[in-house]
């Protein structure tokens, strides 16, 4: 899977934007984010001086990551907005297109790859204190048991 499904020739430069958008927000939320975003403004400062397409979409990746671990649904909401707004997509896009990245592992029976591991893992991570999805959570976690 890719890091969100960006149009093809995506640059670093949107995702610049994305990330520095993302950390703008969070930073509204609250200055105890202010270490985060200070150390991936210094990563995206390294991939731009470098033209590291690589290591900015890592760092998108990341931050998107970040955001889902840490907000609540209700905060992640208004970021959502803004995103959609300038970007076109938002977080709540990457996680749609990873549910159906996760029908697909299902279906096939098994996980083939380490990214596709990452998925599984994020999303049984998220569900895993929710009693109502034992059963998918049980079905996550036995597709990661038969890949380890």
């Amino acid at each position: 899977m890719k890091t969100l499904k960006l149009k093809e020739n995506v640059d670093y430069e949107i995702m610049k934007s994305w990330c520095l958008t993302t950390y703008e927000y969070l930073l509204s939320l609250h200055s105890d984010f202010e270490l985060e975003a200070e150390w991936f403004k210094s990563v995206i400062s390294k991939a731009e001086e470098k033209k590291d397409i690589r290591l900015m979409k890592r760092v998108y990746k990341e931050t998107t990551v970040m955001v889902r671990e840490t907000l609540t649904p209700r905060l992640i909401e208004p970021l959502n907005q803004i995103l959609k707004e300038k970007f076109g997509h938002n977080i709540a896009d990457e996680i749609d297109q990873e549910t159906t990245a996760i029908q697909k592992i299902i279906k096939c029976g098994k996980i083939r790859n380490d990214k596709e591991f990452e998925i599984v893992k994020r999303r049984e991570e998220e569900i895993y204190s929710d009693e109502s999805q034992n059963e998918y959570a049980e079905t996550l976690r036995q597709l990661m048991a038969d890949y380890e």
